[in-house]
C-alpha cells in the first residue's frame, strides 16, 4: 500500500504548483503582480515535465505489475543509501543498481545483504528481507 501513498504524493508534489497559481490568480485584484508568474511558469513547467518523465511514467507503469503482484526478485550487498533522492523518495544501491524505498516501513543499512521484491519500471521497493 505505500507504493500507491507514495506515487499520490509524487503526483501531488509534481503538479501542487498548478493549484497554486490558480488560487493566486483568483485572489489578486492588482494585475501588475502577473510579470512574477510569467517568470516563474517556464522553469516549473521545466520541472513538472522532468518529474513526470522519470518519476510519474515508471511509476504509472508498474500499477499493473504491482496489482498483479508481479514483482522482480533480486539480492544482494547494500553499498550506499541515500535519504535525499530523485523525487524526494530515499535510494539505496544495491550491486550497483538503484532501488527506491519508503523509509517509514522499511530501514535499509549499508553493508548489508538484502533480498528485495520490487517494481520493474520505477525499482520501487515492495518487500526487503536481511539476509545474514
Amino acid at each position: 500500500m505505500d507504493f500507491v501513498i507514495d506515487t499520490l504524493f509524487q503526483v501531488f508534489f509534481a503538479f501542487f504548483w498548478i493549484i497554486g497559481i490558480l488560487v493566486f490568480l483568483i485572489k489578486k485584484k492588482n494585475k501588475k503582480k502577473y510579470i512574477f508568474l510569467i517568470l516563474l511558469i517556464p522553469p516549473l513547467l521545466m520541472w513538472t515535465v522532468y518529474s513526470y518523465i522519470n518519476i510519474l511514467e515508471p511509476r504509472f507503469k508498474d500499477i499493473r505489475y504491482y496489482n498483479n503482484k508481479d514483482y522482480e526478485i533480486t539480492s544482494g550487498k547494500c553499498s550506499s543509501v541515500k535519504t535525499n533522492s530523485r523525487g524526494m523518495t530515499p535510494s539505496f544501491i544495491l550491486d550497483e543498481d538503484t532501488y527506491y524505498y519508503n523509509p517509514r516501513t522499511k530501514e535499509v543499512k549499508e553493508d548489508k545483504t538484502y533480498k528485495i521484491k520490487y517494481l520493474p519500471n520505477s525499482k520501487y521497493v515492495i518487500d526487503l528481507e536481511v539476509l545474514e
